[in-house]
């Protein structure tokens, strides 16, 4: 009886240990993302994120790092940086601005260099 036990218990135990969970390693940044919040700090940590109203806008990440869309003013180039970063080229300005993002399953944050604190929070199209 005990050697029925132990082996049951080896047996849970390896199951229990072999299971991964699920962290969602195939988040891509890539494809179309619809705006739905914006986040406006006035310096003082009051800020939070708001739902976007108005019109609504998209950013779309090309494989050949082409960018598109109307939820950053005139994007037309991005490049990875690594897990945590990506600057995205504008014809607004002559150099790169590299914006903090964070990426999970289905939403994508967005949060450019600002003073006071801003950002962007878009869902997958």
């Amino acid at each position: 009886m005990k050697t029925l036990w132990f082996a049951l218990i080896i047996a849970l135990t390896t199951g229990f240990v072999s299971c991964k969970k699920d962290r969602n390693t195939t988040a891509e940044i890539y494809g179309t993302w619809k705006l739905t919040e914006t986040w406006n700090d006035p310096g003082d940590g009051s800020g939070k994120y708001i739902k976007a109203t108005g019109k609504t806008k998209y950013i779309t990440f090309e494989r050949s790092g082409e960018l598109s869309g109307d939820a950053i003013d005139q994007p037309f180039r991005f490049k990875i940086l690594d897990s945590e970063r990506v600057e995205i080229f504008t014809t607004t300005y002559k150099m790169p601005v590299t914006y903090r993002y964070k990426l999970t399953r289905g939403t994508l944050e967005l949060n450019p260099p600002c003073i006071e604190g801003c950002g962007l929070k878009f869902i997958r199209k």
